[in-house]
Parts: structure tokens; sequence; C-alpha cells
């Protein structure tokens, strides 16, 4: 049987259930894949717990109870990335399912070993630098949950793009968050209300402007221009905000209140859009080398115009799939899901 070492960096929501996940799988990688995932180290923001011959699965669960107990492990054997370098050996899979640039050298480094590879469900890395996105997917690299969580977003556009069809346009609802606020605005409900509820049920960041400012979904459809070969940065994005700069300074309490001001404006911009029954999304839509964001109204019948308030979808209009575009959609958020997107990922790379 194979050993593949797995280094995991992040141990939030998303890496603990990856861990579990991993813990769960044993027996199916077994008879599938001949295959053994072993993790060899975990690192939060304070430092990484390492065991070169891999943590025991009680050991896993023992750091997943404390760390989701406490927010920390009971010791640490090394320091906290980037200065993780001399504790991983070439033939360890890095997954990063930070929302931080701080693992960056460790995942260039890990994406050209013959070995070894990088596991992202961060999307800051592959949405930064070109430099940092050439040498990362042009390695041994795999970034499914990156657009969408576990849907098969990524690997469709590489079969599409391996089949050499051409990519004519590429439209997807990419956040949840706005998919949600979308349907309230079509649907009457004034904005400074339906951002409270979205903060109240979980769906927003703490802070909503985080989500509200769509540079979520930006890094996403970056993600797939350059897949396509668009040499763009996040500057050459058009992004349009769901509120104005000017409320950038606010605390979130006082944000919360004064979003009631714009209630007048995004109703108004809302009809706009839904004239002649057009559904009213928050949009990416990627072609002729430009790639931008905003609310759209999309007809009713069209494949961004059909799916449920809170799913996502990602519509690719080919060269052979031009009358019929092909379409991936479903749900796009959640822990469980993401990490079982990048578990995916993780079993795909060792199997090459």
């Amino acid at each position: 049987m194979r050993i593949q070492p797995i280094f995991l960096i992040g141990y939030g929501g998303v890496g603990r259930a990856l861990a579990r996940q991993i813990i769960a799988a044993r027996a199916r990688h077994a008879q599938r894949c001949d295959l053994r995932l072993e993790i060899v180290g975990i690192a939060d923001s304070r430092g990484a717990r390492i065991e070169r011959t891999g943590l025991s699965d009680d050991m896993l669960r023992n750091l997943d109870a404390r760390k989701a107990a406490t927010g920390s492990f009971d010791r640490y054997d090394a320091p906290a990335p980037p200065a993780l370098d001399p504790f991983v050996a070439d033939d360890v899979i890095l997954v990063d399912s930070t929302a931080s640039d701080v693992a960056v050298p460790a995942l260039r480094r890990a994406a050209q070993s013959p070995q070894g590879g990088a596991v992202l469900a961060n999307k800051l890395p592959l949405a930064g630098p070109l430099a940092w996105w050439d040498d990362i997917t042009g390695g041994r690299a795999r970034w499914e949950t990156t657009c969408g969580s576990a849907l098969p977003v990524i690997s469709t556009l590489n079969t599409l793009l391996n089949s050499n069809d051409e990519i004519l346009k590429i439209e997807g609802s990419l956040s949840g968050t706005l998919a949600f606020l979308s349907a309230q605005l079509e649907a009457g409900r004034p904005f400074g209300a339906a951002v409270r509820e979205a903060r109240e049920r979980g769906y927003t960041e703490p802070d909503p402007r985080q989500d509200l400012g769509g540079r979520d979904a930006a890094r996403k459809a970056l993600i797939l221009a350059r897949m396509l070969g668009y040499r763009l940065g996040m500057d050459d994005v058009g992004i349009e905000p769901l509120y104005p700069a000017s409320m950038d300074g606010l605390s979130v309490d006082e944000f919360l209140r004064e979003a009631d001001a714009l209630d007048g404006p995004m109703a108004a911009r809302a009809g706009e859009l839904t004239r002649g029954g057009r559904k009213l999304r928050y949009a990416a839509r990627i072609e002729n080398g430009r790639c931008q964001v905003g609310l759209a109204g999309a007809e009713p019948d069209s494949k961004l115009g059909l799916i449920r308030a809170t799913d996502s979808v990602v519509v690719f209009t080919t060269r052979h799939f031009s009358d019929n575009p092909v379409s991936v959609s479903g749900r796009g958020a959640g822990q469980e899901v993401t990490a079982s997107g990048v578990l995916g990922d993780i079993v795909s790379l060792s199997a090459r």
C-alpha cells in the first residue's frame, strides 16, 4: 500500500472536517486506490504539530476536539507558517485551507516537487501575483474547491480545455451570500434588512462588507479567467460593490444600522435589472479577455436564472456547446462539502 504524507495548513472548520473525512475514508482508499493518507503535520496561526511517521487517528481526534474547544493545540512542535519549509519533506502534499497568503512560499516549493504537491481551498494565492499563479498551477497542484466548493467547476473547465474546445464565455453565480441577497432584493425586501438577516443566518462574514464588496466573487472569477490564459490581476477585474466606499470607515454595528440608507438605490437597481421578469443575480462574466462581477438580470429560463437562491452555478459557452452550454450547479458552500472536495483533490494528486 502506498503511503502519502499530508501536511494541513489551516485547522479551522474545513481543516478539521478534512482530517475527520480522511479517517473515515481509510477503508475505501485502501480498497479503491491502495492508498493510505498520513497526516504528518497540522499548522494553525500559532504553530504546528508534527509527527513524521503520521499523527495517529486518536491524536487527530484529540486535536480536533481541543482546537474546537480552546482554539489551540496543547503544545506546538514548530513555528507557524511561513517558517515551515525545514519541516516539510519533498514527498509531502501541502493542503492550504487558510484565508491568507502566509503559506505561499511553501506552496510554490511544494508544487514544484516531483513527488509532493499542493492542494488549495484558499483562493488568495491563486488570485495574487501572476508569479504565484505560474509556480503553483504550473506544477503538481489541485484547486477544485476555490470556485464553488466541491462542485466540479475546475475539473470541468480542464476537461473542456484538454479536449481543445474553445471557451467563448463563462458566466456564473459564485457567491452563495450574494445569491441570497439578490433573491431578497428581487422579492422586494429592503437591502438593509436583507443584509442583517444574511448575517444572522451566518451567510456573511462577521463584517458583511467582506462579502458585499464583491472581491471574493472576483477572486473566483479571476482564477477561471487565468485558466483560460488571461494574464490578469485583481486590479483588472471589474467589480461592482453593493455599498459605497464612503461606508468603509464605519464600524460593523454602524454599517448595519446605516445600510438602510441604501434601500432606495438598491431597490431601483434591482427594479431596473429585473424588468421583463428577469432574475436578479450577482454574476461573473469572463469573455474576450475581460473579467467582471456585479449585479445582472438573467432570463428566467436560462441556466443562470434557474438556480435556487443560495446555490452556485457556472455556465461554459464553448464552440461545441454553444446552443446548450455546459453548466455545473448545486451547493457551493459549507465546511463539510468543501473538505470533501479537498479530499478528492488529494487523492487525485496522490494517484499521479
